[in-house]
């Protein structure tokens, strides 16, 4: 998956070639600050730890007898909590092996730019324990409210550190750090006293009813989704029903995708509502030769071929697409908004076909077979509002078709002689 990533980064910011679950151009590691992992309970289980520091070294070029901080980052994994209650706070960090050494960091956390400030040492640490594994102890570590030291040093020494005072809402970074590779996982106990109150669950207040069925008997289908906008930061995976249903908030804007081997895949704009009940019955078309589906959510930046960060999503629907039907062929056409300009404008034929090339480009380099794609830039030709009269209009003009060829045996000859095969 970082492959994929790395690639979909490179055709964002517009690189060569050879110089996007579901999702990121940069995978969000927790062996980075920036991926750190969001606690919601008093216990936590890590069985994989993970290897090395992730993409950033956030921790480095500390001298080996620092009170506060990690010679480096080893074997690094993140997490960030808020303090449910106002306590003093105490936890244990018990490795499932006890030969395993582990060490340390507690940040506070309430700071803008907080992972950028760790990165210049512009923050430090409010707790740490760098101490060598007590295996007495089955080498846990921690906080502890009789230890009377807030941070311990590399070598010999206390196991745990001073327990931290923290009121409710307050946001605390911690880093968990192996100094050899990891032979096994961890468990962190959070103790809060006195202990949070029981949560209250919430009952959203509106209720989404997705349906997929065949577009051409109506029967039901059984079939994965994706919805955007659902949730504020992260996608909702779903898949192995015809039949979903969700809660959520008022007024959320979404796009739901939907994929199944051997139909077009399919998204859906759904307008935010106030209704109490918000449904969508998707309808997905058979692969057949001249079947077409539009990109819509693929956006170019101006009068250029590089594509926007928000468009990764429609990327990798074609990409899943294209790896669930290995049978399936298809020309990628790209088309651009051109109302004041004579149709076939050399100019805007180019363009269109750097774009169409952009998409052929990602699906190349994310191993899809060459022969299975062509693309053609149809300039301002088809244009969906050959005079649009608003923002809207002007963005349906400038999209990104995808034309199925060839299904099986069967295939249908390009929609024109423009037509460029992979080279």
């Amino acid at each position: 998956m970082r492959n994929r990533s790395n690639t979909l980064a490179a055709l964002l910011l517009g690189l060569p070639l050879m110089a996007l679950a579901q999702g990121e151009v940069r995978t969000a590691d927790p062996a980075d600050c920036a991926g750190a992992i969001y606690i919601k309970d008093s216990i936590v289980t890590c069985d994989n730890p993970g290897r090395g520091f992730g993409n950033v070294l956030e921790i480095k070029e500390n001298i080996s007898t620092d009170l506060k901080w990690f010679e480096r980052e080893h074997h690094t994994t993140w997490y960030l909590f808020r303090a449910p209650v106002k306590t003093s706070l105490t936890f244990d960090i018990i490795p499932h092996d006890p030969q395993d050494d582990i060490d340390f960091l507690l940040f506070q956390g309430n700071i803008p730019d907080f992972c950028g400030k760790v990165l210049s040492k512009q923050v430090a640490p409010v707790r740490s324990n760098i101490s060598r594994n007590d295996p007495g102890i089955n080498s846990m570590c921690g906080l502890r409210k009789d230890a009377t030291e807030d941070f311990v040093r590399s070598g010999v020494g206390s196991s745990y550190s001073r327990a931290i005072d923290v009121e409710e809402g307050d946001l605390y970074y911690l880093v968990v750090d192996f100094p050899d590779r990891p032979r096994g996982g961890f468990t962190i106990r959070f103790h809060y006293d006195p202990p949070p109150p029981p949560p209250v669950e919430e009952v959203l207040p509106q209720r989404l009813v997705v349906t997929i069925a065949d577009s051409l008997s109506g029967e039901s289908l059984e079939a994965s989704i994706s919805i955007e906008g659902m949730m504020f930061d992260s996608i909702v995976e779903a898949r192995g029903r015809s039949r979903y249903e969700f809660r959520m908030d008022t007024y959320r804007k979404l796009r739901v995708n939907c994929l199944r081997k051997g139909y077009m895949f399919r998204s859906m704009r759904v307008k935010a509502s106030g209704d109490s009940l918000v449904q969508v019955d998707l309808k997905l078309q058979p692969i057949q030769p001249g079947a077409k589906v539009v990109l819509d959510d693929i956006h170019f930046v101006g009068n250029d071929s590089k594509v926007l960060r928000s468009s990764q999503g429609s990327l990798y629907m074609l990409l899943h697409f294209m790896e669930q039907n290995p049978a399936a062929t298809i020309e990628i056409q790209g088309h651009v908004n051109g109302p004041t300009i004579k149709k076939n404008n050399p100019e805007l034929v180019e363009l269109s076909t750097e774009r169409a090339q952009t998409v052929f480009n990602f699906l190349l380099v994310n191993d899809v077979d060459p022969s299975r794609l062509a693309y053609v830039g149809m300039g301002n030709s088809q244009m969906l509002f050959p005079d649009p009269k608003n923002r809207q209009e002007s963005e349906a003009n400038r999209r990104v078709e995808v034309r199925i060829t060839g299904y099986g045996e069967l295939a249908t000859p390009s929609a024109t002689p423009a037509r460029r095969s992979s080279h």
